[in-house]
């Protein structure tokens, strides 16, 4: 398994990321997380206690695939359900 860089976002792997890090894997990737839940990135986080949201100072980077996942893919994992 090669090196993957750290995720861009706090959340995981964003699309760009994906495409860089599987090139043509990628299609294989997408159906392997069919199913899978996957995190969206807009900038910012909900603060409970003060019942709104903050600026993360991360993104937004749309569409993240959480780290755990793509490391996962990449041992040859079977998606968790």
């Amino acid at each position: 398994m090669s090196t993957l860089p750290e995720p861009a976002c706090r959340y995981g792997y964003t699309v760009e990321q994906l495409q860089e890090a599987l090139g043509d894997r990628a299609d294989a990737f997408g159906r392997w997380m069919s199913g899978q839940t996957g995190a969206i990135c807009d900038g910012r986080a909900y603060d409970y206690d003060a019942c709104e949201y903050r600026e993360t100072n991360c993104g937004p980077h749309g569409s993240v695939v959480y780290s755990h996942d793509l490391r996962r893919f990449l041992a040859g994992g079977r998606p968790l359900d």
